[in-house]
């Protein structure tokens, strides 16, 4: 299986598991991109390296979509005031979203390339 598809399956598992244990809130909220990453990670194989790479990747696509969502529905909301302020907010959504998410799917990616050293 191909790096960049096994990134973007554990992006789509980390999307949907964040929004099932998003909801409990608190640590709960961690599960989905350790998860995804995990995913990530085993299905790109190769060992701990490049699992943790596949599970950065994953995490890093997580914080560009929703950065950008919230960078569209900002836009919508306040119009083109909401553009120019919702710009400044949300590179430091992006940053600080992407760095936390690629962190925890890194981890995670790390893990799953560890079982899986094709």
């Amino acid at each position: 299986m191909g790096f960049w598809f096994a990134a973007f399956i554990g992006f789509i598992a980390m999307v949907v598991l964040s929004s099932v244990f998003g909801h409990y809130g608190g640590a709960a909220g961690l599960l989905g991109p350790l998860i995804g990453g995990f995913v990530a990670g085993l299905l790109a194989g190769e060992g701990v390296s490049n699992g943790a790479k596949a599970g950065f990747c994953a995490g890093i696509f997580g914080g560009i979509i929703i950065s950008v969502l919230i960078l569209i529905f900002g836009a919508a909301l306040l119009g083109a005031a909401g553009i120019l302020a919702g710009a400044v907010f949300d590179i430091i959504i992006l940053i600080v979203l992407a760095l936390t998410l690629g962190v925890l799917g890194l981890i995670g990616g790390a893990l799953g390339g560890l079982l899986n050293k094709d």
